[in-house]
Order: C-alpha cells, then sequence, then structure tokens
C-alpha cells in the first residue's frame, strides 16, 4: 500500500493521478501486514522453506484505489488514463531503469481485465485479517492532503 504514496505530490496538487492501466485489478497490501507474516516466519515454527504469496483483502482497480485514497482524504481523486508509452516516458524521467519501468507497465497491462488474485496468507500466518486499503489510506490521509 505504501507505493500509492507514489501519487501523494500529484494527488494534493491536482486531485488527480496520471497513469497507465487504471483498469488494472491489483491487491495492494499493507506494509504492517508484510511486516507480521515475516515476523511469524523468521520467529515462529513451521516456516522453513515456506513461500508466502501476500496481498490485501482485495483486488480494486488503480482508479478505484485512487478513489479510496480521495475518500479517505475528504476530496474527490480520480485517475487519469494516459497511453502506455507516455507513462513509460514519465517513468524514465523520474530515474526509472528502463527494463524495470517495462515490467511493471507489462505487470499492470496484465492485470487489465485479469485482477491479481486475492490470498488468504495474511490471515493463515498472522491469524488476524488484511488491513484494508480504505483504513491505510486513513491513517495517511495526511500525506495526501
Amino acid at each position: 500500500m505504501a507505493n500509492a504514496l507514489r501519487w501523494a505530490e500529484e494527488l494534493r496538487a491536482t486531485g488527480a493521478v496520471r497513469g497507465f492501466g487504471g483498469a488494472a485489478g491489483l491487491t495492494p497490501v499493507d506494509e504492517r501486514d508484510i511486516a507480521a507474516v515475516a515476523v511469524r516466519a523468521l520467529l515462529g515454527d513451521g516456516h522453513d522453506g515456506a513461500r508466502y504469496d501476500l496481498t490485501g483483502p482485495a483486488s480494486p482497480t488503480q482508479a478505484e484505489q485512487v478513489r479510496i485514497i480521495g475518500e479517505a482524504v475528504g476530496r474527490p481523486a480520480r485517475w487519469e488514463e494516459v497511453p502506455r508509452a507516455d507513462a513509460r516516458l514519465r517513468m524514465l524521467a523520474g530515474g526509472w531503469p528502463p527494463a524495470v519501468a517495462d515490467g511493471a507497465l507489462d505487470f499492470v497491462a496484465a492485470r487489465i481485465g485479469d485482477p491479481e488474485p486475492v490470498t488468504t496468507t495474511v490471515r493463515d500466518v498472522t491469524g488476524a485479517p488484511a488491513r484494508t486499503l480504505g483504513a491505510w489510506a486513513a491513517e495517511h490521509a495526511g500525506l495526501f492532503r
């Protein structure tokens, strides 16, 4: 979920995020859930050799994520779709290595119409449900104002 912070400056300035793949369904996971699973895996028994696929509890599109953040901030926020090539140029200008930008864009493109699957791993490992994007956004709303 902390990846959404890359949108903070743009949301503060314009109330919108301009990007590629607004219809891509992704599963943002709260960094505290990642840490909780890591603690259990490192300190608990039965995790040797385990590989955990961590997700949040839902697969909102990027456009829905922006709307959810706007609700938490208390003002409308919207997604403005841009062509993939424009998004790539913007990423490169922001310092992304070309291969990393292309990989990220490929991943997003693959999730359009085929959302990332949601797992129950956080609950299975920690006993607590994965935190929602809405809750995370409410806790971090000040960063988007």
